[in-house]
C-alpha cells in the first residue's frame, strides 16, 4: 500500500514537475478564462434579477433597458 501510494505521489510531482517547464502563460490564460466566465453569470444573474422586477405594465422597455445593462456588463467583462 506504501508502495503504490509512493507510486501515484511520484508521478504526480512528475507531472507538476513537466507542466512547470511549459508556457508559464498557459496558467495565467486560465485563470483569466475563469476569471470571465465568472463575470459572465454575475451579468446573466443581473439581467434575470433586473427583469425579474421589471412591471408587467412597463415589461417591453424595462427588459430592453435591463439587456443593454447586461450588454455593458458582459463588455466590460472581455475588456479586463
Amino acid at each position: 500500500m506504501k508502495l503504490a501510494l509512493c507510486a501515484v505521489l511520484s508521478l504526480l510531482l512528475l507531472g507538476t514537475a513537466a507542466a512547470g517547464q511549459g508556457n508559464v502563460s498557459m496558467g495565467k490564460w486560465r485563470l483569466a478564462d475563469a476569471t470571465t466566465d465568472a463575470c459572465l453569470a454575475n451579468c446573466a444573474s443581473q439581467n434575470d434579477s433586473c427583469k425579474r422586477v421589471c412591471p408587467t405594465t412597463l415589461g417591453a422597455p424595462c427588459q430592453s433597458a435591463c439587456d443593454s445593462q447586461a450588454q455593458t456588463c458582459r463588455q466590460s467583462c472581455r475588456n479586463r
